[in-house]
């Protein structure tokens, strides 16, 4: 028997196809009384945002940049895509927060939602064309094959 989830988690990233899984998560929400919670996957520092391993010379040379910078980055960037993916959902019909996350974002989406009780994740695709799914993969992919509770893929 399949329960009723006890939490929506949304990946946005400010694209039209999160705005699209937010507004269907809303929807979805409101019938069944459950709260959402939005995400923001971003790494979590200058390194990880190049992929370059902690160890690479380069990576010595990236260690001068000032950490605050980088993080007032991050910062400035979720609140702009949270409050995007706010503006999709009816805020005042169901009950919203939001989680910024480190690092890769399939990665980071499927840790999340193995830590909570009763997940679902509801997410958009980009549309990447069955040749470039194969050749560089997508978040969307990657979660709805790895996931262990249910995922809604929203195609706008």
């Amino acid at each position: 028997m399949v329960k009723k989830p006890q939490l929506l988690l949304v990946p946005v990233d400010g694209s039209d196809g999160a705005d699209a899984a937010a507004a269907f998560a809303a929807t979805l929400a409101q019938s069944l009384g459950t709260p959402i919670r939005l995400l923001f996957a971003f790494p979590k520092d200058p390194l990880h945002l190049l992929g370059l391993p902690a160890e690479a010379r380069v990576a010595e040379q990236l260690s001068d940049y000032a950490p605050e910078a980088f993080a007032d980055l991050r910062q400035a960037r979720a609140e702009r895509v949270f409050k995007r993916a706010r503006s999709a959902v009816d805020a005042s019909a169901v009950t919203v927060d939001e989680a910024v996350l480190d690092g890769d974002p399939a990665a980071s989406i499927l840790a999340h939602a193995a830590g909570e009780a009763g997940p679902m994740i509801v997410m958009g695709s980009r549309g990447l064309s069955p040749v470039s799914r194969i050749l560089v993969g997508s978040v969307s992919q990657r979660v709805l094959s790895q996931a262990t509770c249910p995922v809604t893929i929203v195609h706008r």
